[in-house]
């Protein structure tokens, strides 16, 4: 039961690794973005600055945001590496390589499950039987008050001719012996079994009680990770909403470049954080499944 749960264990990190490269994965092809904008308002910086609408400081400013970009992007890129590497070791296979997910990060769909903890969870289950053993030697202990019965009996045919059994006889009896001058011996033997099944007992329901905790903070975890992925996601829609409307000013040279590279920066910002929410979430419900499972 503790292997079957340890395997259970090693398939959810690994999922979570999984989980963890689409999303650098995702992190990469937003800053991808990210920069591809960058040098597009450095491009309209430099033709503005040329046409004297911008000063040098606007064109080195877009410059800096540019540079930073790109610094993200190699870190980012460098987070594929790390999570192909460790995810290779979760599968046990060798490192080599960039790993690629099959598919992309999306909010994974709610399952229909027993948000309950089940008492038939390996884990559980490991306990019990440790508790049931501690029970039966207990059991076993007791009864070695009780006297010992040993039965025996005969059946015998006799006759003064072979094979005739013209006569028989039967004998049987029963033999009670109990020893007498191992009772302390048997007192502190049994008491160590019922100190040890108390213990187990204590023990599993400790552990049930612990388990129980750490699913209702998985709940709330799960829950709260769903409200905040409405949250993230509005704010998304609100960034991309403000940086088309700056850079369209920006183009007619009605919005500052300040103001241009906040709204890209928040931007690109919201974007991270919505697809961090969204792994977040994927591995809340994961967890949660994980502690319920039967």
């Amino acid at each position: 039961m503790q292997l079957a749960r340890s395997g259970d264990y090693i398939s959810l990190e690994t999922e979570k690794a999984y989980m963890q490269l689409q999303l650098a994965y995702k992190s990469v092809e937003v800053l991808k973005t990210a920069l591809q904008a960058a040098e597009e308002n450095l491009r309209l910086a430099n033709n503005s600055f040329k046409q004297g609408y911008l000063q040098q400081s606007d064109v080195l400013s877009v410059q800096v945001r540019v540079t930073e970009v790109q610094n993200q992007l190699q870190y980012a890129k460098s987070n594929v590496i790390n999570a192909s590497e460790y995810l290779s070791v979760m599968m046990n296979e060798e490192i080599a390589g960039v790993l690629k997910p099959t598919d992309s990060l999306t909010i994974a769909s709610e399952l229909t499950i027993d948000q309950s903890l089940s008492d038939s969870r390996a884990d559980i289950q490991a306990m019990g039987f440790v508790a049931e053993a501690y029970r039966q030697n207990y059991k076993a202990d007791k009864m070695s008050f009780l006297p010992r019965l040993n039965a025996f009996g005969s059946y015998e045919l006799y006759d003064d001719q072979i094979f005739q059994a013209d006569a028989n006889g039967y004998l049987f009896g029963a033999a009670l012996t109990w020893d007498v001058f191992d009772g302390s011996k048997r007192f502190g033997k049994t008491q160590k079994s019922k100190a040890d099944f108390n213990k187990a007992s204590l023990e599993l329901e400790q552990y049930k009680s612990e388990s129980q905790l750490e699913l209702n903070k998985a709940r709330r975890m799960f829950q709260d990770a769903k409200n905040n992925l409405k949250l993230t996601e509005l704010a998304l829609q609100q960034s991309e909403e403000a940086l088309r409307i700056r850079t369209n000013r920006f183009k007619e040279g009605l919005e500052k470049t300040t103001d241009l590279l906040m709204a890209e920066t928040q931007f690109s910002q919201k974007q991270l954080e919505y697809f961090t929410t969204v792994f977040q979430h994927n591995y809340a419900l994961a967890y949660l499944e994980f502690l319920t499972k039967n």
